[in-house]
C-alpha cells in the first residue's frame, strides 16, 4: 500500500501529462477547494462554459465530483445536461447524473500503469491524498516476458 499526497496544482499536471483531462477541457484550475473547469461547447453562442466543481467524496473506484451551482446554473440545469450529454464520457471512464459527475479513476489509471489500484482518494488541507494497492495479476505477461524482480517484503 502507498499513499500519494499532491496538490491540487501537481494533481492537474500530472493528469494533463499523461493525457487524461479530455480535449474538450480548455482549462483547468483548482482554488479553494473548487475545481474550476472551462470545456469546449458545439454552440457557436457559446464557445466555452466556465462549470465549478467540488471534490464530493470516493466511492466504489469512482472519483465524486459535484457542481457548484448557483441561482443561474439551477435554472439552466437541462442546458448542463444537455452539455453533458454530448461529451464522450463514457470514453473518459466517466458518467453524468446531475449534479454530479462520476469518474472511474482505475480505467483511467490501468491505460498508464499497470499493477496499481487507487482505493481511496481524500481532500484535506488543499491536499489530495491518495491510497493505492498493488494489484497482482493485473497485466499478463507476453511469453518469454523476463519477470522483474519482487518487491521487497516490508516487513
Amino acid at each position: 500500500m502507498a499513499q500519494i499526497i499532491l496538490s491540487g496544482e501537481e494533481l492537474v499536471c500530472t493528469l494533463t501529462a499523461n493525457g487524461l483531462v479530455p480535449e474538450e477541457v480548455i482549462d483547468v484550475e483548482i482554488a479553494d477547494g473548487e475545481i474550476k473547469i472551462r470545456v469546449r461547447t458545439p454552440w457557436p453562442i457559446f464557445k466555452s462554459l466556465r462549470v465549478g466543481m467540488r471534490f464530493v467524496g470516493f466511492e466504489q473506484g469512482q472519483v465524486v465530483l459535484q457542481l457548484v451551482t448557483n441561482r443561474l446554473i439551477d435554472r439552466f440545469d437541462w442546458l448542463v445536461d444537455k452539455m453533458f450529454a454530448g461529451f464522450p464520457l463514457a470514453d473518459h471512464g466517466a458518467r453524468w447524473d446531475y449534479p454530479r459527475l462520476y469518474v472511474d479513476v482505475n480505467s483511467l489509471l490501468q491505460q498508464q500503469v499497470r499493477g496499481v489500484q487507487i482505493i481511496g482518494i481524500v481532500f484535506a488541507d488543499g491536499q489530495f491524498r491518495i491510497t493505492t494497492v498493488h494489484s497482482p495479476g493485473s497485466s499478463p505477461r507476453a511469453e518469454g516476458e523476463k519477470k522483474p524482480p519482487a518487491c521487497p517484503d516490508p516487513s
